[in-house]
């Protein structure tokens, strides 16, 4: 049975951010034991849900088989992430000898999530985080754009090897899809005293796509030699995408009104994610295993 966050409603009037910038920043990023029920079925429904929320929540807690999130952090899962992202890029023409490069990044700057749809793997995603004197993958291409980045005094954050099983039925691949990005926002939001700022390369099809969340295209029409593809390099300033992302993640009952400014991608995204109210509580499991890790 998946370990489910508590039910803390508080972060209404709080940030998630917990690492004031007065201390030294962290040199790996955040990290949660055991698997997070991305439908929570403990989660209590808001007595002023709308009848169609209603119906959506239901709907995802109905899953014959819920759909989980955790860190991959034995070889076991490691290599359960590595063979789906083999799997996947392969049916898109994708180099993928770089996945078992032994100078792929094996320190805590790097952290691998996995999504199974019961006890099948469904997804997965990697974070890098940047440090002074080691290189991100992107460097490989775009080392110069990046040191720009980097003398503004950007805490550069790479997401990297994302892949869904191509097999899943729709609504599971939306969830999935939105466990991996959602996770990916709170690790940011943990460094939103050290100016985040995300980086991704992507094939030139999806871009308009995470344009449509609120990246921005930062070097177009450039070849990626790890998959052997051409890529386009996009690009979030978080803190400013946060604040969008928050309104809606807090208030989903905005739906599709007229009145809502809020980009219909984004909506469609987070109405995906795991409830708000479980967010505090996988915020403090991350922040208590980051101080462990920091400690030891």
């Amino acid at each position: 049975m998946p370990d489910t966050p508590l039910h803390t409603p508080s972060l209404d009037e709080s940030d998630l951010a917990t690492l004031p910038s007065t201390h030294p920043m962290p040199t790996s990023l955040p990290r949660f034991v055991g698997a997070i029920a991305c439908a929570s079925p403990t989660a209590t429904l808001p007595s002023n849900l709308s009848e169609r929320r209603k119906k959506f929540r239901t709907a995802r807690l109905d899953l014959d088989e819920n759909v989980t999130l955790q860190v991959a952090d034995t070889p076991k899962l490691k290599q359960l992430a590595a063979e789906l992202l083999r799997s996947e890029y392969k049916k898109l023409g994708y180099d993928t000898s770089f996945i078992d490069n032994p100078t792929n990044i094996v320190d805590g700057r790097r952290l691998t999530l996995l999504t199974k749809e019961g006890t099948r793997v469904s997804g997965t995603c990697s974070l890098v985080l940047d440090r002074p004197g080691l290189q991100l993958g992107t460097d490989q291409n775009h080392e110069a754009y990046l040191n720009v980045l980097r003398q503004e005094g950007k805490c550069l954050i790479e997401v990297c090897r994302l892949a869904v099983a191509s097999e899943l039925v729709e609504s599971t691949s939306r969830v999935v899809l939105a466990a991996l990005i959602g996770h990916t926002f709170l690790c940011a939001n943990y460094f939103q005293g050290y100016r985040p700022y995300l980086i991704i390369e992507v094939n030139p099809r999806h871009t308009n796509y995470w344009k449509s969340l609120g990246f921005d295209v930062l070097v177009e029409k450039s070849w990626c030699e790890r998959v052997n593809q051409p890529s386009v390099l996009i690009g979030c300033d978080w803190p400013k995408l946060w604040k969008l992302i928050k309104v809606e993640w807090q208030q989903q009952l905005r739906g599709s009104h007229p009145n809502n400014l809020i980009p219909k991608a984004v909506r469609r995204l987070v109405r995906n994610f795991i409830p708000w109210e479980d967010v505090d509580g996988i915020n403090r499991r991350m922040t208590i295993f980051q101080h462990k890790s920091i400690s030891s």
